[in-house]
């Protein structure tokens, strides 16, 4: 019997200690259409102990295309079982990363996670790739259908999805101190610039509430002007702050004139002296191209989109060296991906953020314990950042969802370090990992 629609995309997104955010799409059939239009469905999910009768817990009838759920009152590191519908159809992953036999969106099965040892410290948001400005998403190559355009009312999405986010991240997590790691803008313009600073301006204030660095669409301009580094930090200058806990947050300008990157020698040697002060003092870093070869090679624009080769060794001993510096934050890619090293003996995990601005739609937060950290992806929950994470999933014809949400264990997971160096922010343990 023919299907009215496809229900698909199903894909576990979050996963913390008490919580899972579980989402997927109903969609029409392609037909003539080069992007598959919306079908408007219900939306029902079941879950339980994996060893028991499972439960309805969310039961919407409000027709909808675009489906997340929260499920909360969980327990830290339990298996659970779920059972999605929408319109009578169970939704099956679309993408090989939720589509692998042991993937949670095919056993239909997930595993709450277990916080590190010890006292909650404070939670830090990292996000990049924001756009503003941008008009398309995706690589753009002519007439060939490898970016998106907005639907109508949508031409705005970069601002919409900017401040979703910081809203989210005001009323619903507490406001944790932001990272933002680079492409805040689409072309650096002044226009777009005095955007970011206006609606930042709105979340706090410089240093005590956000960080930025600089990313390559946030490059000088060619006419010799530089509006980013007029309003937030001059070219190949690296900032650091340091926050009440005691963290340390180191950020490096690796921008260049096109989509590689470099580290100029003079900022190099205020990176090396400023981890050389208080070598063991527990340490973000962000930047915003990828600073490892394992990057580089994986990345499907090559080595030469990414930053050049000395420099990623370079910024690797430094970090080595520095036995403080546990997560280096990178953007650029617009994926969800965990690294690998490539000097011996690194200490440091090196993660790729996926962007702001479209699919997968959002921003990390990483929560910090005496014994280690904890690490989440979430999406942008609007009505209208789902509407736009429908359209924009479709970029480069399909295939940019497969290269950017990662795995499970890439946009959720646990890391023992001895951060009891830090000091307890006061604040209240987030609701996402209240026991």
């Amino acid at each position: 019997m023919h299907k009215p629609f496809v229900a698909t995309d199903l894909e576990v997104l979050t996963i913390t200690p008490t919580s899972a955010v579980i989402s997927w799409i109903t969609r029409s059939h392609r037909g003539r259409s080069l992007l598959p239009q919306p079908a408007f469905t219900d939306t029902q999910l079941w879950v339980g102990d994996a060893d028991s009768t499972l439960r309805l817990v969310h039961d919407d009838p409000m027709p909808r295309a675009f489906h997340q759920v929260t499920v909360t009152g969980l327990e830290p590191g339990r298996e659970y079982g779920f059972r999605a519908r929408s319109g009578g159809i169970q939704p099956l992953p679309g993408l090989y990363t939720t589509n692998r036999h042991t993937s949670p969106e095919r056993v239909h099965r997930f595993v709450t996670l277990i916080p590190p040892p010890g006292r909650y410290l404070t939670t830090i948001a990292l996000a990049n790739d924001m756009h503003l400005g941008e008009k398309r998403q995706g690589i753009v190559l002519g007439a060939l259908p490898t970016s998106v355009a907005p639907a109508r009312g949508q031409a705005g999405y970069p601002r919409m999805m900017f401040t979703a986010m910081l809203d989210e991240l005001d009323t619903t997590h507490d406001h944790p101190f932001l990272v933002l790691g680079g492409d805040i803008t689409y072309d650096g313009t002044s226009d777009q610039v005095a955007l970011a600073r206006q609606l930042l301006a709105g979340y706090g204030t410089s240093q005590d509430d956000w960080l930025a660095v600089r990313g390559n669409h946030d490059r000088p301009r060619r006419d010799g002007t530089d509006p980013f580094g007029d309003a937030f930090v001059a070219y190949q200058h690296m900032c650091a702050n340091q926050t009440p806990e005691g963290l340390r947050i180191l950020g490096i300008d690796t921008t260049r004139g096109g989509g590689g990157g470099w580290i100029l020698p003079d900022q190099l040697d205020h990176i090396r002296a400023c981890l050389a002060d208080e070598p063991d003092r527990p340490t973000l870093v962000t930047s915003h191209h990828p600073v490892t070869h394992d990057a580089a090679l994986t990345s499907p624009a090559g080595p030469q989109f990414m930053l050049r080769w000395r420099d990623r060794l370079a910024v690797q001993r430094l970090e080595r060296r520095a036995k403080g510096v546990f997560l280096h934050h990178t953007g650029h890619t617009h994926r969800m991906r965990r690294g690998k090293a490539d000097v011996q003996g690194s200490h440091t995990e090196y993660f790729e953020n996926a962007a702001c601005a479209a699919y997968p739609g959002g921003y990390a937060l990483l929560h910090l314990y005496e014994g280690g950290y904890l690490l989440n992806f979430w999406r942008i929950a609007t009505h209208a950042a789902e509407e736009w994470l429908f359209r924009s999933r479709w970029q480069v014809m399909g295939l940019m969802p497969q290269l950017t949400l990662g795995t499970t264990n890439d946009r959720n997971h646990v890391v023992l370090k001895d951060l009891s160096g830090l000091h307890s922010s006061g604040k209240p343990v987030p609701l996402e990992l209240q026991v």
